[in-house]
């Protein structure tokens, strides 16, 4: 596993970049709000139907831009004439993100693999290949963020992982994910971990062991301030520490 950067530990880092009502999760404006405070910026990255990389949360478009249907069974040439939360801000690409921000500010790219486990990992460790920012790469998939981590042993990784309750997945399976015992597949440099689960046996373990510590989503000052006294750094939203 690499050495945690001092970023990863310095400032809290923006979920979803800086987003309000006039500047949607996601959206090149909400970089460019991060960028401007001086946030380390953290986005989801989805394949499309195509391969493209696409910045974007929800497998399903509805909530953010009110057509139907999934990202990864949509063509780029309509994913591309949606916009985001009902403002002129259309759905980016990973590679417009890396365009606008420059290593100005570090990313965290949380990549929401699904039915993708695999193929989105290696794609987007591929487009990274010549960018020169600061970034991190996490994931809730143990075994993509595996893959990652055997293409590079220097690359700074996260494990996402929280007490799973409302997510549709097997008693057991949610029993391991929880307690982090597949980590060692990828060596993770950190854990983000759910706030609301916090703190927890497994999270402190891991903590004696070098591992640094993120718990998202930070949401209030009271949840950060709860959220200082257990972890490393913050994920935050809606409050500008």
């Amino acid at each position: 596993m690499a050495r945690l950067p001092s970023w990863l530990l310095a400032r809290p880092i923006a979920h979803r970049g800086l987003h309000d009502d006039q500047r949607p999760e996601n959206s090149l404006a909400a970089c460019d709000a991060a960028v401007a405070g001086d946030y380390p910026i953290e986005l989801d990255v989805r394949l499309g139907k195509g391969g493209e990389i696409v910045v974007f949360h929800d497998d399903d478009l509805a909530r953010m831009t009110g057509a139907p249907g999934n990202v990864d069974d949509t063509a780029w040439a309509t994913l591309r004439s949606l916009r985001l939360g009902g403002t002129d801000e259309p759905i980016p690409t990973l590679a417009d993100v890396l365009a606008r921000v420059r290593g100005r500010v570090p990313l965290v790219i949380d990549m929401k693999a699904g039915r993708t486990t695999g193929k989105l990992e290696l794609a987007v460790h591929d487009a990274l290949t010549d960018y020169r920012g600061d970034v991190a790469l996490q994931s809730f998939h143990p075994i993509g963020l595996a893959k990652v981590r055997r293409l590079s042993r220097t690359r700074v990784l996260g494990l996402l992982a929280s007490d799973f309750v409302e997510e549709d997945l097997a008693r057991p399976l949610k029993f391991i994910l929880r307690r982090l015992f597949l980590a060692p597949l990828s060596l993770p440099d950190y854990v983000g971990y759910d706030l609301r689960c916090l703190p927890f046996w497994a999270t402190t373990a891991a903590r004696k062991l070098g591992v640094g510590l993120l718990a998202w989503t930070v949401r209030t000052e009271d949840d950060l301030l709860r959220a200082r006294s257990l972890a490393d750094n913050v994920i935050f939203e809606n409050i500008r520490p």
